[in-house]
């Protein structure tokens, strides 16, 4: 069935992982620019991506495959088992996504100190695969107790 509690984790999971393109994970003000960190580089005030700060990682084609993922795992419900560990293997890719994200925004903040102190504040693309995260274990453990029903109903057959 597609419309489990799990199946709606999911979805909103991989919503959340995918909106990541259109908001900035974080915003840095200095007192004489402004500069935009999104998922896809580090850009001025003006729109213009900076070159001499190229990203370790690519965020952004991590979250949208991550996301497109969790999309797919929804149409694993017919096999229980497969979709959990699915399920399992997308969220601890996106836990170890949501470190490098802290990471990279921390040097990214260290990096811009270098001129002066730097007013940090955070977009809607940090904190959104953070809520996803928590939204694939949930769909995680609802699939673990689902598959816990469905085997005790065998037992009383």
């Amino acid at each position: 069935m597609l419309l489990r509690k799990q199946s709606l984790f999911l979805l909103a999971a991989g919503i959340l992982a995918l909106i990541t393109w259109g908001f900035p994970v974080a915003t840095y003000h200095q007192a004489h620019e402004a500069f935009v960190f999104r998922t896809t580089g580090l850009y001025g005030a003006n729109g213009v991506a900076l070159e001499h700060i190229v990203m370790k990682v690519p965020f952004s084609i991590i979250l949208t495959i991550l996301g497109l993922a969790l999309l797919v795992s929804i149409t694993f419900y017919r096999n229980r088992p497969r979709q959990m560990r699915f399920v399992r293997g997308t969220y601890l890719l996106l836990l170890a996504m949501v470190a490098f994200l802290f990471i990279t925004d921390n040097s990214v903040q260290a990096y811009l100190e270098v001129d002066g102190e730097v007013e940090r504040h955070f977009g809607l693309s940090f904190f959104a695969p953070v809520v996803a995260l928590i939204l694939a274990f949930m769909a995680e453990r609802a699939i673990r107790s689902d598959e816990v029903l469905i085997r005790s109903v065998d037992r009383l057959r």
